[in-house]
């Protein structure tokens, strides 16, 4: 049977997700499908093992929907076979139905088989990794490391993984920062106009006498009095009324009299 692990193409940063490359590896799990053909079976897995065949043949010559159906046909024959779930998960993987083949290398992981377990781990990896999900797969290459840790293949992956992970969180720290920095702007420019609000209702609050154009009329003079007189003096009217007072009856207005001072004489009008 067709056990290997899934290719993954580049990542689009520059670096790529391994695809493992020890033939010694995959010659093994090739031996390990020989013997289990030529052990004695159940009915039922005598009986899936056609269209097994028939979807390994499929899987190589890259007609992988065509496969996966095949393997569906072997699962229905021997559904407790976690190869054939992972060839699946493999035929899935590379017709791009990520979420289907995550589903696939989960059952093949569940079946506990240990000749595919790990590679099972390492393609579940893969699968997260094409869905974006780095947390997932960052956990299915720690596993793999934990069974196997010298498997150069995976930790170049949960590198690669731990990389992007850290690069997504200084975006989103810079992208936090951008909305800070526009929020401040944005209220100091509120209050600026706020500001600028207040000055000019506080202008037009002060009462101004306006003529024609906008220009302030000087206030209104009284029509008898003299432009000649400095401030401080009496009009000509204001000291005939106060000679008028200093005439009259004493008797007839309670007036105290004023004593006289050194100040200097009035000046003759």
């Amino acid at each position: 049977m067709a056990v290997a692990r899934s290719a993954v193409g580049a990542d689009g940063l520059g670096r790529e997700i391994r695809v493992s490359a020890r033939e010694t590896f995959v010659r093994l799990l090739a031996v390990v499908a020989i013997l289990l053909a030529c052990v004695p079976e159940s009915g039922h897995a005598q009986a899936g093992r056609s269209q097994v065949e028939e979807g390994n043949r499929l899987y190589e010559e890259g007609r992988f929907p065509e496969a996966h159906e095949k393997y569906l046909e072997g699962l229905a024959e021997a559904p407790e076979s976690g190869l054939i779930r992972f060839n699946d998960g493999n035929a899935l993987y590379k017709d791009e139905d990520y979420p289907r083949a995550v589903e696939a290398y989960e059952r093949a992981i569940g079946t506990g088989d240990p000749a595919l377990i790990g590679s099972a781990w390492y393609n579940l990896g893969n699968a997260f990794y094409r869905q974006q999900q780095l947390e997932e797969s960052l956990q299915a290459y720690k596993q793999v490391l934990r069974m196997r840790p010298t498997d150069v293949d995976a930790k170049h992956n949960l590198e690669r993984v731990l990389e992007q992970m850290e690069q997504q969180e200084q975006e989103q720290e810079q992208e936090q920062e951008g909305e800070q920095e526009e929020e401040q702007g944005d209220s100091q420019q509120n209050q600026d106009e706020q500001d600028q609000q207040d000055d000019e209702q506080d202008q037009q609050g002060q009462p101004q006498q306006q003529g024609q154009g906008g220009q302030q009329q000087p206030e209104e003079q009284d029509p008898q009095a003299d432009p000649r007189q400095e401030p401080g003096q009496m009009t000509p009217q204001e000291a005939q009324r106060l000679l008028e007072a200093v005439e009259e009856d004493p008797e007839d207005v309670d007036r105290r009299r004023v004593p006289a001072t050194g100040r200097r004489p009035l000046k003759a009008w």
